[in-house]
This record gives structure tokens, sequence and C-alpha cells, in this order.
């Protein structure tokens, strides 16, 4: 086959780094919006704060955020490297004062006696504490190192999931260490006696066990459950509890006080495993709303920086080197104007981040308004991203990205922009409502129900049918799960 050379053209749309940039700050919230301008202003000089800006007064009118702040729509179209390389007046972002549309002073907050504390929540690794304790044991210094190793091999809920034999091969060919079967599980037996008591077991009956075991005062209660989880674990887990009470000849009341002893168990030994080895959380509100009678304010909270500008010594080195003949001056001017232009780029770049993001919480506020006035959750309104795109121009993705690490301080507490946000169901009248109005009914028809013989799906689709909302057993099973509410079986009690 001959090769034959031609030539094809084609268009293709590509994203440039800057818009890449741009949405990714979209979706940055406050905090990690501060650590991205702090490593924005390490790696370019030309870009500082202006520490000289005054600070407008307290009595500032809480409304400019609406009257200052012009909300533009967000054409993502716009944001190119040809729009960015034209010539403009760098001037005009050294005077702060003539940047009337893009301010993070603190003039676009709430009230003083509005504002919050910032919600933080400090976590700890749950092994930690276990290796201190296993220090303390006496066990040579080869035991302590193998018992490190299996601590830090076990899963965040205090599990260990590995193989013995698993863990000895990868000791001995990773590790370079031979460490026998027998030494690991004599090792493994000394951190099941740490606390809290369970850690290192391989599953849920085991966990319980050990738990039981090594109670230091057995009642009658106690040697029941041990043998219901030693014997009927299986029964236990589909709650055939009949099958459990016939076989170990057991009447309605011990069988109740040994299950009362299980439930006082810890089934995850490490707490609150998935969020342990997690590093410190901040959150703190982008945006407060305040409620005065049937008014709702929407108010975007400040940075905690001070307003951002160009250089004036790299402008004046810019004006200086341009001029020069000399050709390592000129080259050097070029390194200057890209810095330049990386900075007017950046601070743009804020600035549309902050319109889209005010344009976006408006658009909610106003269609979840009875929701900030009352804080009912049923007072939602059917909303999905798809109508805020439509409503203010914009995609659905920069909506999503806005939505998704957002939150608003509320008087009832911080909550997140993208709850606010539910599908809809039509009733039996055709109005069409919130799905979280649904799953408050579906909750209150589980708390009503009789414990001895609990509602199946089905019957609780009839009943709120009953109630004019025309639902499938599906979508009752699906509402269900998303509650986290047990099915009918585990519902019934003993």
């Amino acid at each position: 086959m001959a090769i034959i050379q031609s030539q094809t053209q084609k268009q293709t749309q590509k994203l440039t780094s800057q818009q890449i940039q741009l949405f990714n700050m979209l979706s940055l919230p406050t905090v990690a919006l501060e650590q991205c301008i702090a490593a924005e202003m390490a790696i370019n000089p030309a870009l500082e704060y202006d520490t000289d800006a005054e600070t407008p007064a307290d009595d500032t009118d809480p409304n400019d955020v609406e009257t200052e702040t012009e909300v533009g729509d967000f054409d993502e179209a716009e944001v190119s490297e040809g729009k960015l390389g034209e010539d403009y007046d760098y001037t005009d972002y050294m005077d702060r004062d003539s940047l009337d549309d893009y301010k993070y002073e603190a003039n676009n907050h709430a009230n003083e006696d509005d504002k919050r504390e910032q919600v933080f929540l400090e976590q700890h690794d749950f092994t930690e504490p276990l290796i201190e304790q296993l220090k303390l044991l006496p066990i040579s210094d080869k035991q302590k190192e193998i018992g490190v190793y299996l601590i830090n091999t076990l899963d965040s809920d205090g599990y260990l999931r590995r193989t013995i034999s698993d863990i000895s091969d990868e000791l001995s060919f990773v590790q370079n260490t031979f460490v026998m079967e027998e030494e690991l599980e004599e090792v493994l037996a000394k951190i099941k006696t740490l606390e809290p008591m369970g850690i290192g077991c391989r599953n849920l009956q085991e966990c319980l066990l050990v738990q039981l075991q090594h109670k230091k005062e057995k009642t009658r209660d106690t040697y029941n459950a041990i043998a219901i989880l030693e014997k009927h674990m299986d029964q236990l887990s589909t709650r055939s509890f009949d099958a459990i009470k016939k076989s170990l000849k057991l009447d309605d009341e011990e069988f109740a006080d040994a299950l009362a002893e299980i439930k006082k168990l810890n089934p995850a030994p490490a707490g609150s495993s998935k969020e342990c080895g997690s590093k410190a959380i901040t959150i703190e509100p982008d945006f407060s709303v305040s409620v005065n009678g049937e008014n709702v304010e929407l108010f975007l909270n400040s940075a905690k920086h001070p307003p951002l500008k160009i250089s004036e010594d790299y402008v004046e080195m810019l004006n200086t080197y341009s001029k020069s003949k000399d050709k390592s001056m000129r080259e050097a001017s070029g390194f200057i104007k890209s810095k330049i232009e990386s900075a007017k780029w950046f601070i743009d770049a804020l600035q549309q981040r902050e319109k889209t993001m005010v344009t976006v919480a408006r658009a909610i506020v106003k269609h979840q308004k009875k929701f900030f006035i009352t804080g009912d959750q049923s007072d939602l309104k059917p909303l999905i991203l798809k109508n805020i795109a439509e409503e203010i121009n914009s995609d659905i993705s920069t909506i999503s990205r806005i939505v998704n690490s957002k939150y608003i301080q509320t008087i009832y507490g911080t909550i997140l922009m993208k709850s606010l946000f539910a599908e809809g169901l039509s009733t039996t009248t055709g109005e069409v409502v919130s799905t979280n109005e649904v799953k408050r009914i579906l909750m209150e028809c589980v708390s009503a129900e009789d414990k001895s013989n609990p509602l199946s799906d089905e019957e609780i689709a009839r009943q709120l049918i009953q109630k004019k909302y025309s639902i499938a057993r599906r979508t009752v099973a699906k509402y269900r799960e998303e509650l986290n509410i047990p099915s009918k079986n585990f519902r019934k009690a003993a």
C-alpha cells in the first residue's frame, strides 16, 4: 500500500491554562482561596497586598453588596490568552480607589452582631494512642516493632482486614524482616488487649466477643450474649430472634437482656474512623443571609486579606527596561511584563469569581426565600442546577462548581449551598413539592409505626399516597436508603 501525505483542516476547542485556573478558582471555598492567593503571590513578585487601602466605617450600608458590586454575566468564552495579552493601563490596577467593582474590604458583610464563629473540626489519628500503649507493654523490642507495623495496617475502623500470611510475606520481602506467622498472632493478641477494646479484630463477631470476654464482671446476661454471638451470629444479623430463643432455650426477658448487652458494645472501636486520619477541616461561610421580617438580604463575606494590586516598582522597572537599548535589560523587561500580565489576569479572575458567586447565590436565595425565613426543610422549593443556569444564562458546570463547596451562614446554622437544591415530585392534586418534604413525611411514618410490626415499603407508599404524595414503592426504598432507615426486618423490635 502506498503512503500518501495529505493536509486536512479541522476546528477544535481547547481550554487554555488560564481558563482551567479560573474554573478551579470558582470551586474554591474562602479558606482555600486564601491559600491560592498566598501561593500565587509567592511565585509572582508583581502581585502584592495593598496595605494602604482604607477600611470603610462599620456603619456601611449592608446593601453595598448589591449596589456597589455590579454583577455581570459569566461568559466562559471571553477568558482567552489573546484578550489578556493586549495593551492596557497598569495604573488602574495600582490605584485601589478606582476599583469600585472589586473590593475585598469589610464593606460587604452583615452586621457585627450577626457574625458567628467559623466551624473548626479537629481530628486525631487513632493509631497514635495505640502505639503509646504498646510501648508500655512488657514485650521485646522486636515485638514492639511488629506491633507498630500491625497497628498501622489496621483499617480506619480498627479492624485487621489483611491475612496474617500476607503481612508476614510483606515484612519478609519488603521490610527485610523475617517474622513467623505465630509471632504475628502473638503480637496481635497483645494489641487486642489495648484500649479501645475490640481493636485488631478481623470481623464484627470477633470484635463484639472480645469486648464481652474482657468484661471484669460477667453476669448471666453477658454469658447469654456471648452464646448468641458465638453460635447464632448469622441469625442475629437477619433478626431471626425466635430461632435464637428456641435454640438457646431463652425466654423473651432473658433474650431482651442479652440483646441489650450486645447493643452496648462498640462495633467500630476506632471511633469516627473515616475522619480520624484526615486533616483538620475549617468551614468558613462564603455568604451570610440576614432575615428582617419578610425581607431576606444576602451578604458576601469578605476575605481575610487586604486587597490586591500590581506592584508599582515592577511597573516602573518595566517602563525603564523596555526603553533601554541594552539587550539583557530588554530581555528582563519581557520577564517583568509576563509577571505583570499574570498579576492583572489574577486580579481579573478574582473579580470574575466574585461576580459569578454573587449572581448564583442571589438566584438561589430568591428561589428559596421561604426556607430562609422559616428554616423548615419542607419549605424548600423544587430546584435543580439547570433552573439557576437558565436564569443567569450560564453553564450547569459553572453552577455545580460553586454550590458544591460554598456555605451560607443563616440564623439556623451554616448550610452547604448544594443542600438548597432538591428534585420535585408531583402530588395527586398536580402540585409540585420538594422531595425533602416527602422524605420528612416518610420519616414521620416510620417514627409512628408499630415497632413490633414495622411498615413495609409498599405500606409506606400507600400511606404517602393517602397524604396526596404520588410515589412508587421503589422510590420509597430509594428515599429510605438515603435517610439511612433500615428495612422492615431490621426495624423490628425484639
